[in-house]
C-alpha cells in the first residue's frame, strides 16, 4: 500500500518525467513533401548546370476522375526544371516556387545528359552523396540528347515514364548500373558503363506514341563518356562482365533462312597472365541456348546437325566478346574491369607496374577465348508442322 507521501513523491517523478520527453517537433506530413520520381541532370551551351524533377500529383493519382489539385493536361505527374551554377543551385531556385519540399528518397532514377556525360560526371559524385535522402541503389542512366527529353517521353504502358526508365534498367536482358556501382568504379580508377537509353515513337500507330528504348551501355573513360556500347557489342561487354542476361541470337547455319537462339543460360571465368612485358586474358565461356524460331530446315534431330548449330552459336557469343575488346582498345576503356581482376590476384605486381600505365597494357593485351556452347533445348516442336506428314 503506498502512503500519502510516497503517493505525492511518486506523482512528482512521473510529472517531471514528462519534461525529458520530445515531441514531433520535426515530424514531416505527407501533405507537405513533394516526392521525386525521377530526375535529370544536362550541361547547358553556357556551362550552366540544368535539373529537371518529375513530380506526381496528388489529385490525380486515383484515377482520371480524382479531384482535387492540379492536372497538368490530364497526366497524373508533371515536370519542372531549372539551371544554376551548380545542382544545388538549380534546386534552390526550383524550390522556391514550390509549395511543398522536394523530397528525394522516392526517386529511384536519374538520367544524364549526353553532353554532360561527355563532359564529365565528377559533380554529380560531389552532390548527390551529400544528401541522406539520395540513395546509392537509384539506377545511372545516360541518354541520346537533353536528359529532360528522356523524361518527357509519353509510353503508354506505364503511368509514370519513370516506371519505364526503372524497368528497363532492371530488366531481365540488361545488366543494372547504380550509383554504387559507378561510384565503385571511379574509386577506383575504373571505367564505368551506365545503361544508354533514349526516346523513340512507336512504329506503325496511326497516332504514334513516344515511347523510351534500351540501346545498350555508355561507355566511360574514367568520368567521361567516349562510346556506346550497341548490339554485338552491349552482348559481349554481358559476357565479359559474367553478367548473363536474355538475349536472342539470330544467324543462319549454312547459307540461306535464319535460326534464332535464346541465351538461357551460361558463365564466364577470366584468367589473367602477368608476362614479362604484356598481359595475357584467358576467357572462357560456358553458354547454353535454346532453339526459338528455325527458318533454315535443317534437322536438329540429327546429332551432326546440333553440333554444327552448337558451334554456330558458340561462334557468335565470340565475335561480340572480340567486338566488345576492340572497341575498349581503341577509346582505352577497361569496361569489363580486367585490371581490378590483376589488382586481386596479383596486387603487387598491379601497384609496382601496370597500374602506372595500365592504358598502354590493356591496349597491347592479348586474349584467348574458347566458347564452349550447348543447346539442349531444341523447342516443343521438332520440326515446322506445316511440312511433312503426319
Amino acid at each position: 500500500m503506498i502512503l500519502p507521501k510516497q503517493r505525492v513523491r511518486v506523482m512528482a517523478t512521473l510529472l517531471l518525467s514528462t519534461t525529458l520527453l520530445t515531441g514531433c517537433w520535426d515530424r514531416t506530413e505527407t501533405n507537405d513533401v513533394a516526392f521525386v520520381l525521377t530526375s535529370s541532370a544536362d550541361l547547358e551551351d553556357d556551362g550552366r548546370y540544368r535539373v529537371t524533377y518529375m513530380f506526381p500529383l496528388p489529385g490525380s493519382m486515383g484515377g482520371a476522375s480524382g479531384g482535387g489539385g492540379g492536372t497538368a493536361g490530364g497526366k497524373s505527374y508533371y515536370i519542372d526544371s531549372e539551371v544554376g551554377t551548380t545542382f544545388r543551385d538549380a534546386v534552390s531556385k526550383l524550390q522556391l516556387r514550390m509549395s511543398r519540399r522536394i523530397f528525394l528518397s522516392h526517386r529511384r532514377t536519374i538520367v544524364i545528359g549526353e553532353k554532360l556525360a561527355e563532359a564529365g560526371i565528377t559533380s554529380l559524385f560531389d552532390v548527390l552523396p551529400r544528401s541522406p535522402e539520395n540513395r546509392m541503389t537509384s539506377y545511372l542512366i545516360v541518354t541520346k540528347g537533353k536528359g529532360y527529353d528522356l523524361l518527357n517521353a509519353d509510353p503508354k504502358f506505364e503511368r509514370f515514364p519513370a516506371e519505364v526508365i526503372r524497368e528497363l534498367s532492371k530488366s531481365r536482358s540488361a545488366m543494372p548500373t547504380t550509383m554504387k556501382d559507378v561510384g565503385m568504379s571511379l574509386s577506383f580508377h575504373s571505367d564505368p558503363v551506365m545503361s544508354y537509353l533514349e526516346p523513340r515513337d512507336s512504329q506503325i500507330a496511326k497516332e504514334p506514341s513516344h515511347e523510351i528504348q534500351f540501346v545498350g551501355y555508355g561507355q566511360f573513360k574514367g568520368d567521361k563518356m567516349v562510346g556506346i556500347y550497341k548490339k554485338k557489342e552491349a552482348s559481349g561487354l554481358l559476357w565479359l562482365r559474367n553478367q548473363v542476361k536474355e538475349q536472342q541470337l539470330t544467324f543462319p547455319i549454312e547459307e540461306g533462312n535464319n535460326i534464332t537462339i535464346a541465351v538461357i543460360g551460361g558463365q564466364t571465368a577470366i584468367t589473367p597472365k602477368l608476362l614479362d612485358d604484356r598481359v595475357k586474358f584467358d576467357i572462357i565461356v560456358d553458354a547454353r541456348g535454346a532453339v526459338r524460331e528455325d527458318l533454315s530446315d535443317e534437322n536438329l534431330f540429327n546429332s551432326k546437325t546440333l553440333h554444327k548449330l552448337e558451334t554456330k552459336f558458340a561462334e557468335q557469343i565470340k565475335v561480340s566478346i572480340l567486338a566488345t575488346i576492340k572497341q575498349m582498345q581503341k577509346e582505352g576503356t577497361d569496361s569489363a574491369q580486367l585490371g581490378l581482376m590483376i589488382w586481386r590476384t596479383h596486387p603487387q605486381q598491379w601497384n609496382d607496374q601496370y597500374s602506372k600505365d595500365w592504358e598502354h597494357y590493356f591496349k597491347e593485351a592479348e586474349f584467348n577465348i574458347v566458347v564452349k556452347a550447348s543447346i539442349p533445348d531444341t523447342g516443343v516442336i521438332n520440326h515446322n508442322v506445316t511440312k511433312g506428314g503426319i
